[in-house]
């Protein structure tokens, strides 16, 4: 994924009142804050889950027209994305002559519009596209793009549901400006209020499919949906929030595998899939080329995870398995492995991966037909695969169809393209999917083909709240406060998916059961709530209906294939990971005191001086970071996630004492630093400043795993 960062001013508010722990924060740039051109104008406030209803709604009413006040300075209420409220957040900027909150809100497009027709869950939802992670691309008029007809089906479903297309020439100018390599064929953009995917085709091709522009006399770069084009107006500059790429291996997760086994896969498939990846794991601790392997597809997978990063930097450069740190994280990340996968049961396959999913503009495909050219993996497929959209709950959500191989598609790469001649989009039988940027789990492993399939389920039409009397532009406030309340941390929709996992779970039918089957409609209504508006109370009684009608729906003597596999994973002993630093066990290879003996002395002497700072300011960013998971324990979802103020402070302290390095001199100076404290670091048992110069550490060791390799070939 593309992605610049900023800093953004965030606070906390524990007790619905009061702001607290006022810092800047490390954001994803995005097209509001590169208007302003000054992102710590802007403020995130962080709401508790646990908070009294009453006392929160009273501040937000205050919030939303008084704004807040931190260190004298005034912040007015902006508003809050989807994703945000999911998150339980809400955004103010800080106002001066030039922008004000009326001014910025307006340099976005006609989301006024928006509101009026569709109320602020989908406004909020619609003013995503200006704060989501993009980079600020080329500049296309007006008069460069062109509004081109959907592909519909005999039923009405679109197949070309928020895909558009690219010029092929225009293509290539994005993939220099932004260094991309030069086959990349989908982009997932923005443009004022246009969103979707723009995918690649050749110049001759683009212009026969768009159709001739008599008498413009200028051919355009960009051709968009109806369906892409959210609200008129706004920025005129392309912004790029993602790209394809060739695909790593992909995880399946505990839904398909439900859905998979409701479809008869045999439990066994899952299982021999599981021990594979067990056993990958188990040989993290001695096996450098495995360990290698499976953490790089780890990274792959695009998990931001700094543990994984760092454990691959050092073995790559040939560090010990047996010195002491990286022993350690080797055992701490094996052990996140293991938590991770009884936690979330998902694990890898090999022959998978998820892509975009794009529309055959030309109807060469057949109605159950795909083409899939992965040439980084299998190359151009021909075979029956498995083609899913996550999340699913709904057996026919898995759909069985034919990879075939047509010339004519042979410029779509690293991708999934559906046919536009089925009697109903393809996509949207997949829990109504589309293909604005959703990625599509494929699989074209044999073992995981069902034998059969279900009946997608039959989804009505998604439609648009109307509102109980003509909106104004005056209610923005109170239904911004409405919203929020009901919406906040997705609350409703996670009791639904937590229902749904428990029950498949008690009885051998699985996904067919009566009870899993009538949750579907509610989960999937209160996923796309933020945006169809529907009544959030409603929904909500809806679901204590149903579940009232299935207590303790529990088969006797039943043990779910799901249970079975995480009663395959093994637990491990945390007192393994006692700090078993000394200066005894240091790694030889790291202590250059010969080069410079005068010059390392004098980076020991500094050690001393340093460590103590060192402490104190990690021990503190320790404790602010436990206060954090102690007031919201979702903040560090992921077992492996490291916590943000003790990473600052690292990258602090590396960035004041190993920063630069430009010059043979200066490397040489780091090295030595970073040996120095190394040294010391584990005379005090402190493993986190001995790796503080981790990266002139994995340059020593490197240089001496070469002279080690040039002598035994010798």
């Amino acid at each position: 994924m593309l992605a610049t960062y900023v800093s953004v001013y965030s606070a906390n508010c524990p007790d619905g009142v009061n702001l607290r722990d006022v810092q800047l924060q490390r954001h994803p740039s995005s097209r509001a804050m590169r208007l302003v051109d000054d992102p710590t104008r802007f403020l995130l406030v962080s709401l508790p889950k646990q908070v009294d209803i009453r006392v929160l709604r009273a501040t937000l009413l205050e919030w939303v027209h008084e704004g807040v006040e931190i260190n004298s300075i005034r912040y007015r209420f902006c508003g809050f994305t989807e994703s945000q409220v999911k998150a339980g957040k809400l955004m103010f900027f800080r106002e001066d002559e030039e922008w004000s909150v009326e001014r910025l809100l307006a340099s976005f497009g006609d989301l006024p519009s928006v509101y009026l027709k569709s109320g602020y869950g989908k406004y909020a939802a619609r003013l995503g596209l200006s704060f989501s992670s993009t980079v600020e691309s080329l500049d296309i008029p007006q008069r460069l793009t062109l509004q081109i007809p959907e592909l519909t089906a005999p039923d009405g479903s679109m197949h070309s549901d928020g895909c558009g297309m690219i010029r092929d020439s225009f293509a290539a100018q994005l993939c220099t400006k932004h260094d991309l390599p030069s086959d990349t064929t989908v982009f997932q953009i923005r443009r004022g209020g246009i969103k979707g995917l723009l995918v690649r085709y050749p110049d001759d091709k683009f212009d026969t499919l768009c159709g001739a522009r008599a008498g413009l006399g200028v051919a355009p770069l960009v051709a968009y949906r109806p369906s892409m084009l959210k609200y008129d107006g706004g920025p005129t500059v392309l912004e790029i929030n993602n790209v394809n790429s060739p695909p790593a291996a992909a995880r399946l997760n505990v839904q398909l595998m439900v859905l998979l086994l409701t479809l008869g896969v045999p439990s066994s498939v899952f299982q021999r899939l599981l021990q594979d990846q067990l056993d990958l794991i188990g040989c993290i601790l001695t096996d450098r080329e495995k360990a290698l392997m499976y953490i790089k597809g780890e990274l792959d997978a695009a998990a931001e995870d700094t543990l994984a990063q760092s454990l691959y930097n050092m073995l790559l450069a040939g560090q010990d398995m047996t010195e002491p740190t990286v022993r350690q994280r080797l055992q701490r990340f094996q052990r996140t492995q293991y938590e991770s996968l009884r936690k979330k049961m998902n694990f890898r396959v090999q022959d998978s991966c998820y892509v975009f999913g794009v529309v055959d503009e030309e109807g060469v495909l057949g109605p159950d037909e795909v083409y899939i050219n992965l040439p980084s993996r299998s190359g151009v497929l021909v075979r029956d695969v498995v083609v899913a959209r996550i999340p699913s709950y709904h057996p026919g959500d898995i759909r069985k169809l034919r990879a075939v191989d047509r010339p004519e598609l042979r410029h779509h790469r690293n991708c999934i393209v559906f046919p536009s001649t089925a009697p109903h989009s393809i996509p949207d039988t997949m829990s109504s999917g589309d293909l604005d940027g959703d990625k599509y789990f494929l699989t074209w492993d044999p073992s995981l083909l069902p034998l059969a399939e279900a009946t997608p389920l039959n989804r009505a039409p998604a439609g648009t709240s109307s509102a109980s009397r003509p909106r104004q532009l005056s209610d923005v406030p109170s239904d911004a406060v409405q919203t929020f309340m009901q919406l906040k941390f997705n609350a409703l929709m996670g009791q639904m998916a937590n229902e749904w996992s428990r029950q498949v779970e008690n009885t051998p039918q699985l996904a067919n059961a009566p009870y899993p089957l009538q949750l579907v409609p509610l989960i999937e209504a209160a996923l796309d709530l933020m945006k169809s508006g529907e009544d959030f109370a409603r929904l909500g009684a809806r679901f204590r209906e149903v579940k009232a009608r299935h207590p303790g729906t529990v088969t006797p003597g039943f043990v779910s294939p799901i249970q079975r596999l995480r009663d395959m994973i093994p637990h491990t002993d945390l007192s393994e990971f006692a700090n078993n630093l000394s200066v005894d066990r240091c790694d030889l290879a790291l202590i250059r005191r010969e080069e410079n003996p005068a010059r390392w002395n004098d980076f020991l002497a500094e050690a001393r001086e340093v460590l103590p700072r060192f402490n104190k300011d990690l021990s503190e960013a320790i404790k602010l970071d436990d206060a954090t998971r102690e007031r919201d324990p979702d903040s560090h979802r992921n077992l492996d996630d490291s916590p943000n103020e003790a990473s600052r402070v690292k990258q602090e302290y590396q960035r004041r004492y190993f920063g630069g390095g430009c010059t043979k001199e200066e490397q040489c100076e780091q090295r030595l630093r970073a040996s120095a404290w190394y040294y010391y670091g584990y005379l005090q048992k402190k493993e986190a400043f001995a790796w503080l110069g981790e990266r002139y550490l994995n340059e020593i060791k490197a240089c001496e795993y070469l002279r080690k390799f040039m002598r035994s070939i010798r």
